[in-house]
């Protein structure tokens, strides 16, 4: 689309429009995702190691106080083949068969990490898709109307057919949170809070714990139909643990198997986790940590175990979130689907995936760029748990906790503490690592063609001095847009960030042109009733085309992982980097 003349206030008005969602330092926008490749050594960093002390100073800080808590931190690094960070404590006060030395094979009950397993295994297994109804997998859900009190309507019965499988895996079905923890079965007398007497045919009379029975697969069928839902599908978010057990039940026909015979064989056993268990307890009692006074450990949630009921320890909950981000049981384009929000919550830092609970933060790197952290946490009775991954980086966080002291707070802070004192400084390393691999000067004399790619503390290279045959590239910017034959005298600055694109030598990149001064910037978001409105890199990028490619496009040529040359298809030129 060719636009038409316009003068010169207009044209700096559209470019701001194009060129610009949340906005990193100095107003500049990275596209969402890394802008340096990840440090493939990052334990070895002088930063990363002051980190890594200051992290351990915080843990035997907090831990100083925890008398009944066991806690297990590490962070694992996909490019390296051990932790670069562990730490463990052990109090003195525990339950008289609990191990008596916290590490990295100790065993706790995970909580709804669980329902990672749930998802991967629909993932994993081929059959299933997505989209599809879950009465496709499930058809005896269909039943459950005929359940409904005193009647099926919108109100008292779920639809269903309109329930997805995606829908279950992100808790968009609408459907009830639990049906085990329904209060009516257990011993207390709830008449003295208000509530009605009730007869035996109104309380599922199992839920594993208190003496009661566990909870079935069958009971669930004679008894779910009689909850409502919360929500229409696809309405709101609601968190829901009865979902994944429907998605274990779908896994189940969709291959034949038992739900833990096919996790075992899908995932268990390729990763080699062989301390992680579904509907029992570890065989012994002392491979785990187990609060004083605790009845969770050894106790079953019946049906529920699907996803939230599971035993693991730091060791293999390491491996399952390496093995996400390096693919190693689903194909790149799966996990890369896999690791993208579904839906948007009340809190602008908290988006869900499909179990990721997404949280988004621009405050922890000093290019100030928002970064996503994909997490899932599990807390049961005092089991306290999360592990986050961060895709950026190729990162794993696990901290596994149980006992007085262990609380979601206690998960978050200590989460908070190695994100904010690693992450800055495995930036500045993979900084480094960039400027070793790609940055300097590259130039071709025969073309007059040359520039110079450098790192500061905004997102990506500073790309600067670039010209090509002998026309200053960034100064000219206005008029690859064929936007006006007049100059805009906005300033450009224009950044590079990494693609996942290579083949071969061939490792493909972007530039980012970003215009107006952070002024002007700012200016233009103080307008616009959203944050950062000017921040539109997603829908700016390959833009300009020139004879099928794209002017933002540069493709850098190495050798055992060095640059030795950058092509601009657009502009015909190879420019060699100089040493």
């Amino acid at each position: 689309m060719r636009i038409s003349h316009r003068t010169r206030s207009s044209l700096g008005a559209l470019l701001l429009l194009t060129n610009g969602a949340f906005a990193a330092r100095d107003g500049l926008c990275p596209p969402l995702g890394p802008v340096m490749p990840a440090p493939v050594s990052p334990s070895g960093h002088d930063l990363v190691q002051d980190a890594i002390r200051l992290v351990t100073d915080k843990f035997q800080n907090l831990t100083a106080g925890f008398n009944t808590t066991g806690i297990s931190v590490a962070v694992k690094s996909i490019y390296e083949a051990n932790p670069m960070l562990e730490l463990h404590h052990t109090p003195p006060v525990a339950d008289n068969t609990s191990t008596t030395t916290v590490d990295s094979e100790t065993i706790y009950r995970i909580g709804s990490l669980s329902k990672i397993f749930a998802v991967l295994s629909v993932l994993t297994q081929g059959q299933m898709k997505l989209e599809d109804p879950i009465t496709k997998y499930v058809p005896e859900l269909l039943q459950l109307r005929k359940e409904a009190v005193p009647v099926a309507n919108n109100i008292t019965a779920v639809h269903w057919d309109q329930v997805t499988v995606s829908s279950l895996t992100s808790h968009m079905s609408g459907i009830g949170a639990d049906l085990i923890n329904d209060l009516a079965s257990f011993p207390e007398d709830f008449t003295q809070v208000g509530l009605p007497q009730l007869t035996n045919s109104s309380k599922t009379g199992c839920a594993g714990l208190f003496g009661l029975p566990v909870c079935t697969r069958a009971e669930f069928f004679r008894d779910f139909g009689k909850r409502h839902p919360v929500y229409a599908p696809w309405t709101n978010p609601v968190y829901s643990n009865v979902a994944s057990s429907i998605l274990g039940f779908a896994v189940e026909s969709a291959t034949n198997m038992s739900y833990d015979a096919y996790v075992q064989q899908a995932i268990f056993d390729p990763l080699d986790m062989t301390n992680t268990t579904i509907f029992e307890a570890p065989k012994e009692r002392s491979w785990g940590f187990i609060p004083e006074g605790d009845i969770w450990f050894g106790s079953s949630l019946g049906y529920e175990d699907i996803g939230g009921g599971m035993y693991s320890n730091t060791k293999d909950i390491l491996a399952l979130g390496s093995s996400i981000l390096q693919n190693r049981l689903l194909d790149p384009v799966t996990t890369r689907e896999w690791m993208k929000p579904v839906t948007s919550t009340s809190s602008p830092g908290f988006m869900l995936g499909g179990p990721w609970e997404i949280l988004r933060s621009d405050t922890v790197t000093k290019d100030q760029r928002l970064i996503e952290y994909y997490t899932k946490s599990g807390n049961l009775g005092s089991y306290n748990n999360i592990i986050c991954l961060i895709p950026d980086y190729g990162l794993v966080i696990t901290i596994l906790s149980a006992g007085g002291e262990s609380s979601d707070d206690t998960v978050d802070f200590t989460l908070t503490d190695v994100v904010t004192a690693l992450l800055p400084a495995i930036e500045d390393a993979s900084k480094t690592q960039a400027e070793s691999h790609f940055g300097g000067t590259y130039a071709d004399a025969a073309t007059n063609s040359s520039i110079t790619l450098s790192v500061d503390d905004g997102p990506g290279f500073s790309v600067t001095n670039w010209t090509v045959r002998g026309v200053d590239i960034v100064e000219n910017y206005s008029a690859f847009g064929a936007l006006s034959s007049s100059p805009t005298d906005l300033p450009v600055r224009v950044r590079l960030y990494p693609t996942n694109l290579s083949s071969g030598c061939g490792i493909a990149w972007r530039a980012y042109f970003n215009v107006g001064t952070p002024e002007q910037l700012a200016e233009g978001d103080a307008k616009r009733f959203w944050p950062k409105g000017t921040c539109h890199s997603w829908a700016s990028m390959d833009r300009l085309v020139y004879g099928f490619k794209s002017i933002d496009e540069f493709i850098f040529t190495t050798s055992k992982g060095l640059a030795k040359s950058l092509s601009l298809p657009a502009f015909d030129v190879r420019l060699d980097r100089e040493v």
